[in-house]
């Protein structure tokens, strides 16, 4: 009985703290609730975000152009003195876009000390997000932080600029033409930048810089911000994924460090219609800006020169505990002692009979069964979920809906496979036990030597490991008591289960299997506890029948509603030159909406790749009635013609209100130099078009109508070079011909992609 007892209150302990583990990670929804002059408001900032992200706002829409008059209003209204700054912005990934920034400066008492850039984006995604947590939720927390600041009354020492940047979604158009044209990018110190990946979740903290990171995390740490979620893990992770924000320009360009804050859970909304001031979490938007709040008076008064450095730390956070990091340099060290430590008590524990080698032996199968069960059922989930379910399958983001259920699915299938494994193991088993704890921290120490030299900032891992370890000590010395165990398997709960979310959150469901892996590995590490309890065997039909559970609870939210509705897409194009027209899309899956346009008269595909996140290509095609459709009226003129090369000119004069151009040469084409608009790529990078793995040329979001300039140089070959233009306008919908039937609602247009859209398409014969 006092066993049970035991067992039962060791359970609750786990689930609270793993609980905790998570939802500690950021404020709650009232966490600023006692309002006054002196301190952040939320409604204050809700209030922007509702005004910013109340329609979508694309670079050169109205909307766009009205939430750039209410920012410039808001920080007039501060007393603060406005600018906008306004050029072409030619980007290595071959974008052009005029974007609009809009700055502002607090002037220090130290003018001549590298100036604090707060920095956010006011543009929506293109071309149906409102952009409420993309990232309104920034410009709301920045409006409302610089109101605090100013009520504060306190001079920064550093000039504090104030950047809403333009063209973000697009290409880090706007962050590019401030870096590169604004005089004032030249002696920025440091850039706070915040960001959104989702519509709620805690707000991860993620360093960019070209050196070392530790003054950095120093200061971070100094300044105390109330919640952060910082990890060298993300840091590492972060370094080695194709992600940039407006943040990567400045250290790439001017070589300026930056700390971005972005939160990513709820991916479903990213860049979606869904992306409102409705679903937007509250406690996420508090959580950026208790970052803002500790930050903005701290580096404002630091001397940002100090913040270069060679070395880079390990840093991570724990509850009741500032930031805690350590150099680099030790974690090899650190990985010889724990090496050292783990063999010395297995030595130990052998000549002393405390450990049996047979049990050993015996301990290393349930391991290995459970590591490949585990992490191929949940692998076998993420493959088969899109062949059953239409709402995984064009779900963009990697993240459908119910994908947290998904995630409780897998958990509960690890613990299932673990609970069966070692059923045989109890409180009695002793030796059994003790061999088994072997194998798990045999595992941990390949890992951990893994990540010494593949991921350091996952180093921090080697704090829950010496913890369990001390605990496999006690438990060869027959202390069994499972409360004390627990007491050092803290460290592990705190750390690791948050992970278990994370990465399919942030990675995209079909990481599933890294939740069961990390499932896995804190399960060895609190070994001890787990051995003490009774009920594994009956873990397997309790967890087995949440996995069941949670899966019906997933399966009855896979269906497409009016608050999770069914992405589609539509595209008409019209080939100018042979006058034939053509219906597309890029859904898997035809619905109501696109079906009337998709039948036997299927035409051939156009392959072309437009730009856009995933770089998709049309999925089905079909005939479509040919439209008096205005092209750009196109002029070559051949400015110099040598042995090697030809230069030329090439002006695109749009014909109607076109937001959007793509031209694509011929891969094979030799470009030596490309000017566009006047604008040639940044100078610090091989230009992009050296080394095309494509025939994309140039994608170009048009603003105002502007006539769009080439000056090519190509090499000579044996015919005239051919380019191909795209032209987009976002009117299809609205056009009294094609009579398009509006989606119902529970549909809304497929982000990432050129949507909506009526395009023309012409071949010009460079000649």
């Amino acid at each position: 009985m006092k066993t049970t007892i035991s067992s039962i209150l060791v359970l609750l302990l786990l689930a609270l703290i793993s609980y905790f583990s998570i939802v500690g990670l950021q404020p709650s929804a009232t966490y600023f609730e006692d309002h006054n002059d002196t301190s952040f408001s939320t409604s204050n900032a809700l209030k922007h975000v509702k005004e910013i992200g109340s329609r979508p706002h694309a670079i050169g829409t109205k909307a766009h152009s009205e939430v750039r008059n209410y920012i410039v209003q808001e920080l007039q209204d501060l007393d603060l003195a406005v600018q906008t700054q306004k050029g072409y912005d030619f980007n290595n990934n071959g974008v052009i876009t005029a974007p609009e920034n809009i700055i502002a400066k607090i002037e220090g008492t130290h003018p001549d000390r590298p100036a604090l850039l707060v920095m956010t984006h006011y543009d929506s995604a293109v071309h149906s997000s409102p952009g409420a947590s993309d990232a309104a939720s920034g410009v709301g927390v920045i409006l409302e932080s610089l109101r605090v600041f100013l009520a504060e009354n306190t001079p920064p020492k550093n000039d504090v600029i104030i950047c809403f940047t333009d063209g973000e979604e697009v290409g880090l158009s706007g962050a590019g033409l401030f870096v590169k044209e604004h005089p004032w990018a030249k002696n920025i110190g440091l850039v706070l930048n915040f960001e959104a990946r989702g519509s709620g979740g805690p707000s991860n903290t993620i360093l960019e810089t070209n050196s070392g990171n530790s003054n950095l995390i120093q200061a971070f740490a100094e300044a105390n911000p109330r919640f952060p979620v910082a990890t060298s893990l993300m840091y590492s992770v972060y370094k080695k994924l194709p992600n940039d924000t407006d943040a990567t320009v400045f250290r790439e360009v001017n070589n300026t460090p930056s700390f971005f804050f972005a939160f990513i859970d709820d991916h479903f909304d990213y860049h979606t219609a869904l992306d409102t001031s409705q679903n937007l979490d509250t406690a996420s938007l508090i959580h950026q800006a208790t970052y803002l709040q500790a930050l903005l008076p701290y580096f404002s008064q630091l001397d940002l020169n100090t913040l270069h450095a060679e070395m880079d730390e390990v840093y991570f956070n724990f509850f009741g505990l500032e930031l805690v990091h350590y150099p680099f340099a030790w974690i090899i060290p650190m990985l010889v002692l724990a090496w050292l430590l783990f063999l010395g008590f297995f030595l130990y524990g052998t000549r002393k009979k405390l450990l049996v080698l047979s049990e050993v032996t015996k301990g290393i199968w349930p391991l290995l069964k459970s590591l490949f069960f585990a992490i191929l059922t949940t692998y076998a989930i993420t493959f088969v979920l899109p062949k059953i379910y239409d709402s995984v399958l064009e779900n963009a983001n990697d993240f459908p809906f119910n994908g947290h259920f998904y995630i409780g699915v897998g958990v509960a299938l690890t613990l299932a496979f673990l609970c069966y494994f070692y059923r045989k193991y109890t409180p009695r088993t002793t030796e059994a036990n003790k061999g088994a704890m072997v194998s798990f921290l045999f595992l941990w120490l390949i890992i951990l030597t893994l990540i010494a030299f593949v991921l350091k900032g996952a180093a921090y891992f080697m704090i829950p490991f010496f913890f369990s370890l001390a605990s496999f000590v006690l438990l060869l010395f027959n202390q069994r008591n499972s409360f004390i165990h627990l007491v050092l398997g803290i460290p592990a709960l705190v750390l690791l289960v948050p992970l278990v979310q994370f990465f399919p959150i942030g990675l995209g469901l079909s990481k599933l299997f890294i939740s069961a892996l990390f499932v896995i590995l804190i399960f060895g590490l609190l070994w001890p506890v787990m051995a003490s309890l009774k009920f594994k065997k009956a873990g397997v039909f309790v967890f087995g029948l949440l996995a069941v559970f949670l899966f019906i609870v997933a399966h009855s939210k896979s269906g497409f509603t009016k608050e999770r509705p069914k992405p589609n897409s539509l595209v008409y194009l019209l080939e100018t030159d042979t006058q034939k027209a053509s219906w597309n899309t890029y859904d898997l899956v035809l619905d109501d909406y696109t079906k009337p346009y998709f039948g036997e008269k299927n035409v051939q595909m156009d392959s072309v790749r437009f730009d856009s996140k995933y770089q998709s290509q049309f999925t089905h095609s079909a005939a479509a009635p040919n439209l008096e459709v205005s092209a750009a009226e196109i002029q070559v003129e051949k400015i110099s013609e040598q042995p090697i090369f030809t230069e030329y000119e090439v002006k695109i004069s749009p014909q109607r209100e076109v937001k959007r151009i793509e031209i694509f040469l011929d891969q094979q084409e030799t470009i030596e130099e490309l000017q566009v608009n006047g604008k040639s790529t940044p100078s610090q990078q091989k230009p992009y078009y050296k080394n095309r793995t494509s025939s994309k040329l140039l994608t170009y979001y048009a603003v105002d109508r502007d006539t769009l300039r080439l000056t090519l140089k190509l090499k000579n070959t044996n015919s005239p070079p051919v380019l191909q233009v795209y032209e987009a306008s976002y009117d299809l919908l609205d056009h009294k011909t094609l009579n398009i039937t509006p989606r119902n609602d529970k549909m809304m247009p497929r982000p990432f992609v050129l949507n909506d859209v009526i395009i023309t398409k012409q071949k010009i014969r460079l000649e």
